[in-house]
């Protein structure tokens, strides 16, 4: 049996909202598998927008091996995500579609990323891609589109990739699109504004060179994705240009 304790200002509405959240409960039927949990404090959460599903969860637990070690049990719940690199090809040379947005937690104004979301508890993972394709990068696109990179590397029983393990319980799953486009669509495609202020988001759209882009890369997906993709062209016994 697990204990459970919270701060003493939450409500019992709140408790109960953060033990039935789905970011909660499918880490815990996960962890429990492979650790002996004992006790999880959890230390502070937020919920998503208008919702009372939580959207971060941080915790504490007092966790063992099976074998019975003690191990580092600071954990931040968020949930799994999607990533999708999107190729655009023009003129027989390879550009990168990326959004460029402030990220706050590593002091950047401008991070260069590739379109990603958070899963919601529906894990659909397909819907929640082609939905932040449209949202961020601003491009409609068909499931049929969709190159699904991890199952390429994975397999069938794909788990995703973890970037940050020590502290995140975060696994990303990851997509690639290709378009032929001409140079008049390329540079429509660039320097998009969309601004989502409940969420605090201001996103631009980045098309760059593909090789000039990647040496910009800091984001940790970023680079997962490109190896994930070179590694399919190359069982396609295609090359990047």
């Amino acid at each position: 049996m697990i204990q459970y304790e919270f701060s003493k200002s939450w409500t019992e509405t709140q408790k109960k909202a953060l033990l039935k959240s789905s970011i909660f409960t499918q880490w815990l039927h996960k962890a429990s598998k492979n650790f002996t949990i004992k006790k999880i404090v959890f230390q502070s959460f937020d919920f998503r927008t208008h919702s009372e599903e939580a959207l971060f969860i941080k915790l504490k637990a007092e966790a063992y091996l099976k074998t019975g070690e003690l191990v580092h049990g600071i954990v931040v719940l968020r949930g799994d995500a999607v990533a999708v690199l999107v190729v655009l090809r023009c003129e027989n040379k390879a550009y990168l579609l990326m959004v460029e947005q402030p990220r706050f937690p590593i002091a950047s104004t401008r991070s260069l990323e590739i379109p990603a979301g958070i899963l919601d508890k529906s894990m659909h993972h397909e819907k929640i891609a082609l939905e932040e394709l449209k949202e961020e990068a601003q491009i409609e696109v068909h499931k049929d589109e969709l190159i699904n990179l991890t199952a390429f590397w994975q397999g069938e029983v794909a788990t995703g990739f973890a970037c940050s393990c020590g502290l995140l319980d975060e696994h990303i799953y990851f997509y690639a699109v290709e378009r032929e486009v001409s140079p008049e669509e390329l540079q429509q495609l660039d320097q998009k504004n969309q601004v989502y202020q409940e969420e605090g988001e201001w996103i631009k759209t980045v098309v760059m060179p593909y090789e000039e882009a990647a040496k910009c890369f800091v984001d940790g997906k970023n680079l997962i994705a490109l190896f994930l993709y070179e590694r399919w062209l190359k069982a396609q016994g295609r090359k990047l240009n």
